[in-house]
């Protein structure tokens, strides 16, 4: 069984009646494996497919902001050479 604890201000562990842990979770070793051997791993794809550098999408997002920069930058030109005419 799962439960929640906080550290008390002597230094010990004292466990907590919130339901929403804020702080530790101290596992029994049945919960600890179960969470080593399947959802573990299963979270740590997940986090890997949605933070993972993606080459094609920096690419992409790249030229973007260069050809927004160029395109704001000799817009700005034009209109500024417009101006003193």
């Amino acid at each position: 069984m799962s439960v929640c604890v906080f550290i008390h201000s002597s230094g010990t562990l004292k466990v907590s009646a919130e339901t929403d842990c804020t702080e530790f979770v101290l596992l029994n070793q049945v919960e600890f494996q179960n969470l080593q051997s399947g959802s573990l791993q299963q979270m740590n794809e997940t986090l890997h497919l949605l933070f993972a550098f993606d080459a094609e999408l920096f690419g992409v997002v790249e030229g973007a902001m260069i050809f927004a920069f160029l395109t704001s930058h000799f817009g700005g030109r034009v209109v500024r050479w417009l101006g003193k005419s």
